[in-house]
């Protein structure tokens, strides 16, 4: 029960800092609100930018399947990278989180039976940026 708990608080935190970097965003703070995600996903999730812009996506997925994560912190994390990618631009670094961005999402649809119209939504907009389409 107190595993549960803390699970439960950190999630609840998670969504919280998503919410301020959304918040950021929508400020026009976009420096600030990539500080804060590149932060959060460092301290929370033990990832740095240097990884996920550098690394493959299969040296991605086995990092991340080797951590066990459960569906509720793997949908914080495909929600913090894709606020940390969005809006997307066209360089390899936001094209390779773009990539690592989707594999969440598949991951947590194939193998957690998990959907949301939201993740349905950044699926559509990141299969758009891939493919080289207007995504907005």
């Amino acid at each position: 029960m107190i595993r549960k708990d803390f699970i439960e608080a950190e999630i609840q935190k998670l969504a919280q800092v998503i919410a301020k970097i959304i918040g950021l965003k929508n400020q026009g703070n976009f420096d600030e609100a990539l500080k804060t995600s590149e932060e959060t996903l460092s301290e929370n999730f033990g990832f740095e930018k240097k990884f996920l812009e550098n690394s493959t996506v299969e040296d991605f997925e086995t990092e991340l399947r080797g951590r066990n994560y459960s569906a509720e912190k793997l949908n914080a994390l495909a929600h913090l990278m894709f606020e940390s990618a969005h809006p997307f631009q066209d360089t390899e670094e936001c094209a390779a989180l773009a990539h690592k961005v989707a594999l969440v999402l598949n991951l947590l649809e194939t193998e957690h039976h998990q959907q949301s119209f939201e993740n349905l939504s950044r699926r559509e907009m990141i299969d758009n940026f891939l493919n080289n389409e207007q995504y907005e």
